[in-house]
């Protein structure tokens, strides 16, 4: 039988391999200056968790979470995304009351049952940040700005952040009770949006199918009180004082039930897909609707695998060179201990020089075949260790592109 990948999953390697671990040291080095620490949470959690805090009206809950039960029959999930589980550890660990203003950062596997395609699998990767305790617009500026950091800092700089305000729950019912109205009287609506339209009828703005229906949907900018007013163009406003250009999106509406106020994407406009490749929002209620202190927070979550995608199309590759190979082999196989312990001496004291990889020695294969596998690794160089010269010694350093070779002191190879 020939295995394969579950449909959804993918394998990493090779020079995605290699953006995908650039992304994640870039944004630790990101994460590090605007002050906020690694926090790394199971990979599943109880099911009434996602359930509680996304919402069982999302999409996420109604048809797209891994669920399954233990030997004890108890409810778990794989989970879908971050920030669900890290405010579980924020309330778990007395976070709220410890580090009420905490910056925490996280990245690793999440799960969704979604139809797979470029960018977008059903075990996928995020990086995410949350910042507690903040509940100036300062804070929601300086997240979205963060975002735009770590993806600037992978060569992504061509991007587009659109940016709303949700309002709270004192504005919001009445924008609610309007979209209900206002949807009820449209005709033909899909499946999804006929769902959702009594349980969460903002998600009918960023229908996909229905968009041409929706033009003349109203606007929540038009509902939002005037403490929700001031607070959004505050975000605004800072945004442009450090010269962050955005566009005001009156249908981002955002997956997840948690948000309130400031909600935002960045995309990329150097593909042609219209996916975030980061996205976010504040969602001050949450701590507190899961047991914890009333504990304003707001955070964002990076596609790994969109970005890395992303990152190619802008050339972050282009300049990329292999490391030079150079392979340990062996003439006479009484030296292979010598020729081990060159090998990883070399190793050791290449520390300093990131760009020369050592392989090698291989015991049991005479030099011809020996050399035949330095071909096919594309190695450079091949140094042998033969008897003759050993003893005075020497190895042999083989070029494997002109196939010359050179006597060196291995005290200077």
């Amino acid at each position: 039988m020939n295995y394969k990948a579950p449909r959804g999953t993918h394998d990493i390697f090779g020079i995605n391999a290699l953006g995908m671990s650039l992304l994640e040291q870039k944004s630790k080095e990101i994460f590090k200056k605007y002050g906020f620490e690694e926090i790394r949470t199971p990979i599943f959690e109880d099911a009434s968790l996602f359930m509680r805090s996304i919402g069982h009206a999302t999409d996420i809950a109604e048809k797209e979470m891994y669920v399954f039960e233990d030997r004890k029959g108890r409810k778990l999930a794989l989970r879908p995304e971050g920030t669900a589980s890290l405010a579980r550890a924020f309330i778990e660990h007395r976070m709220d009351i410890s580090n009420p203003a905490g910056k925490f950062f996280y990245s690793g596997e999440m799960f969704r049952y979604e139809r797979p395609q470029a960018g977008r699998y059903r075990q996928f990767h995020q990086i995410g940040a949350e910042y507690y305790g903040n509940s100036s617009p300062a804070a929601d500026a300086e997240v979205i700005v963060l975002a735009q950091d770590l993806l600037a800092a992978v060569g992504i700089d061509k991007i587009n952040v659109y940016i709303n305000s949700l309002g709270c729950e004192r504005c919001r019912p009445f924008f609610r009770k309007t979209l209900i109205k206002y949807f009820s009287s449209a005709q033909d609506l899909c499946n999804d949006c006929v769902r959702r339209l009594e349980n969460n009828p903002l998600r009918l703005l960023d229908c996909k199918i229905d968009a041409d229906k929706f033009i003349e949907a109203p606007q929540m900018a038009d509902y939002l009180c005037d403490d929700c007013k001031e607070n959004f163009n505050l975000v605004k406003s800072l945004l442009k004082s450090v010269d962050c250009v955005y566009t005001v999106d009156g249908k981002l509406a955002r997956g997840l039930d948690y948000y309130t106020r400031t909600v935002f994407e960045i995309r990329s406009d150097s593909t042609s897909s219209q996916d975030a490749l980061a996205a976010g929002g504040r969602y001050d209620n949450l701590v507190k609707e899961l047991g914890g202190y009333n504990t304003p927070a707001v955070g964002f979550a990076l596609g790994s695998e969109r970005a890395t995608l992303a990152a190619q199309s802008a050339g972050l590759f282009n300049n990329f060179k292999e490391p030079e190979k150079i392979f340990i082999a062996i003439a006479d196989q009484e030296l292979f201990n010598e020729a081990f312990a060159f090998a990883v001496k070399t190793r050791n004291g290449l520390s300093f020089n990131k760009d020369i990889s050592v392989f090698g020695p291989i015991n049991g294969k005479n030099l011809t075949n020996q050399l035949k596998f330095a071909d096919k690794i594309q190695a450079s160089k091949t140094i042998v260790f033969a008897k003759t010269e050993f003893e005075n010694g020497k190895v042999l350093i083989k070029n494997m592109k002109d196939k010359t070779q050179t006597e060196v002191a291995i005290s200077k190879s």
